[in-house]
């Protein structure tokens, strides 16, 4: 934030960047030393978080090959992707203006949207299992039929393999078309019923239409950031100097985004609570349910009320056993879905927060709840 900030108001990249508007080898050239200053500025980081941190409180065993070779894999399909999306904008941009170009980044948010699950499995190494040994079969078996006991038909549910064991997959695909991604260690570390309420969870927060307002916040988000964003003195989608300087705005717009849309994630936490509840689940399952995935995760049950309500975008076990009932969520999961939507314009702090630094299985499908 810093450096974007310092660098927006020296406006250095319109000194060091190409400023023409004509297509030449320059613009590849340009954008592929930008990337690779960004992944240079993010891999202490990556290291710190993603490997130094989890091995010191033994939260992971990976090897510091395996390490790598997973985090070389995550950098590689991120940057392509980045490369591809500056060169569709710069494209449109220069062929119709402002315009055109967000246009392009709204097409390449829905693009993100439709193929969340396989940008995934691209990036984190994600593999779907086609077949599952008896004891995970029976597991699965018993929470569809609890889950038809709590009124849902069984849903379509693509178990994924997984190292990262904070990875808890989500809802993913354009709305109608969804499937649900679950991670295989979710079905060997939870009881039957744990595993249905995760389950009934997300097929609610698909029901009830939150899931797709969540989708329609982040875009509309993401959109309206950028179109200000070109509006930034020396910003633009013309040259390489100025769409860096547009994604510079767009990065103090996006920390923004994770000031003010936590709040609505929490408020579809609570709601979603509220409504598998009132389905029949016993609020003690759902309570040791949503024990057991923070233990997975941020292992923070409780934390102060004021760090909460700015950085986590999912309450802590303590508020939501303590939560009053709320009765219909606003928008589930926009505020990480916004991060993983930033994709569209090289949103560059889509993979530096607490909860995915460093760990590039959680760089598309960030945890939920």
């Amino acid at each position: 934030m810093v450096i974007s900030a310092f660098l927006l108001a020296t406006q250095a990249p319109l000194n060091w960047l190409p400023t023409n508007v004509i297509w030449s080898i320059e613009d590849v050239q340009a954008l592929s030393i930008l990337l690779a200053l960004l992944v240079a500025c993010m891999a202490p980081l990556d290291f710190l978080g993603g490997y130094w941190l989890p091995r010191r409180v033994n939260r992971l065993s990976v090897k510091p090959a395996a390490f790598f070779a997973s985090w070389c894999r995550g950098v590689t399909v991120q940057a392509t992707f980045f490369m591809a999306a500056s060169l569709l904008i710069l494209a449109l941009g220069r062929w119709s203006g402002v315009q055109a170009a967000t246009g392009g980044v709204l097409l390449i948010a829905l693009l993100l949207v439709a193929s969340q699950l396989k940008i995934g499995q691209l990036t984190g190494d994600l593999r779907p299992l086609r077949e599952l040994q008896e004891s995970e079969s029976e597991r699965m078996n018993d929470a569809m039929r609890s889950i038809v006991q709590l009124g849902f038909n069984p849903p379509e549910v693509v178990l994924l393999s997984h190292r990262d064991a904070g990875f808890t997959g989500g809802v993913v695909g354009l709305p109608g078309l969804e499937k649900i991604a679950l991670p295989v260690g979710l079905v060997h570390g939870l009881t039957p019923e744990q595993l249905a309420v995760t389950v009934a969870r997300r097929q609610q927060a698909m029901h009830d239409g939150s899931r797709t307002r969540g989708i329609l916040v982040a875009l509309t988000w993401v959109v309206i950031g950028f179109l200000l964003s070109t509006l930034i003195p020396g910003a633009g989608v013309k040259s390489v100097a100025e769409l860096a300087m547009t994604c510079l705005g767009f990065t103090l717009w996006t920390f923004a985004g994770l000031l003010i849309l936590p709040t609505l994630s929490r408020q579809a936490s609570f709601a979603l609570d509220t409504q598998i509840v009132n389905r029949g689940t016993s609020p003690a399952t759902l309570h040791r349910t949503m024990s057991k995935l923070d233990r997975l995760q941020d292992d923070e049950p409780e934390r102060a009320a004021m760090i909460e309500a700015i950085f986590h975008p999912v309450p802590s076990v303590q508020r939501r056993t303590g939560k009053s009932a709320v009765a219909t969520p606003i928008a589930w999961h926009a505020a990480r879905m916004t991060l993983f939507l930033s994709w569209a314009c090289m949103g560059i702090l889509v993979r530096a927060v607490h909860c995915n630094v460093g760990r590039p299985e959680l760089w598309v499908m960030l945890p939920t709840d």
